[in-house]
């Protein structure tokens, strides 16, 4: 994997960061665009589509890889669409790696680092921060009118979070996930979050925007063919899947 290509991995397992899955009801889409430093041009897209219970992650840019989290069947699949193979890891099997990952930090220094320790503060710029080790994410939000539609994302997200712990991308994610937590216990979305991460003179800096909307045609017919390349493609372990 390529210096840039690693940069917008790391991009995106920090920002997806976000609260325990069950029920997954909403139909809507949310679109995450992902800038690196002062950059005006998108480092990654994600098309999230929220339907009948499932969500369907598809990444724009490089689009290789599709995830479908399915809250009611307790289990996340990820899709190659390169060797047309899939990989398919329970819910259950995710929380208890991240609750693994939490245990494992025994001295307050290592709570810290990881965030295990962060408090929400309210933002002076109006939304929420969290500080932990090197990072530091600022959040402002939206209100989508259903409150569903909060809770809705923030269970997706927490999914992602814990398969990135099972992927090895990015740190643990207990300091946002804490933040998303709170941000949908009032009802709402994340509009913009911007990450900074410092190690010592060395500053980066990631800004994701969300785009809140109805499920349109085309999105529709995306959902159709992956649910046809969860049919059709060869089921793998974790192990054998391909890396990016």
């Amino acid at each position: 994997m390529n210096h840039a290509i690693q940069r917008v991995a790391l991009a995106v397992a920090l920002i997806f960061g976000f609260a325990a899955a069950h029920s997954i009801a909403a139909t809507f889409r949310v679109t995450t665009r992902i800038y690196e430093g002062a950059s005006v041009e998108s480092a990654a897209v994600h098309e999230i589509l929220f339907d009948e219970g499932l969500v369907y992650d598809l990444p724009q840019i490089n689009n290789r890889f599709v995830t479908v989290f399915d809250a009611a069947q307790k289990r996340v699949t990820i899709l190659d669409r390169k060797t047309q193979v899939r990989t398919t890891l329970g819910t259950d099997q995710l929380i208890k790696v991240s609750a693994q990952a939490r245990a494992a930090a025994k001295t307050p220094e290592q709570q810290e680092r990881l965030g295990l320790m962060a408090k929400i503060e309210t933002s002076n710029r109006g939304g929420y921060v969290i500080r932990f080790g090197s990072f530091e994410y600022f959040t402002s939000t939206q209100s989508p009118g259903d409150t569903s539609m909060a809770a809705d994302y923030g269970r997706f997200a927490d999914l992602a979070a814990r398969l990135n712990i099972v992927r090895h991308l990015g740190p643990p994610p207990f300091g946002r996930m804490t933040l998303n937590q709170y941000v949908m216990s009032k009802g709402e979305l994340p509009l913009e979050t911007t990450l900074t991460v410092r190690r010592g003179e060395n500053v980066q800096r990631f800004r994701a925007t969300h785009a809140l909307a109805e499920l349109t045609d085309a999105d529709r017919k995306r959902i159709h063919e992956v649910q046809g390349m969860l049919m059709l493609y060869r089921e793998v372990t974790l192990k054998e899947f391909p890396n990016e």
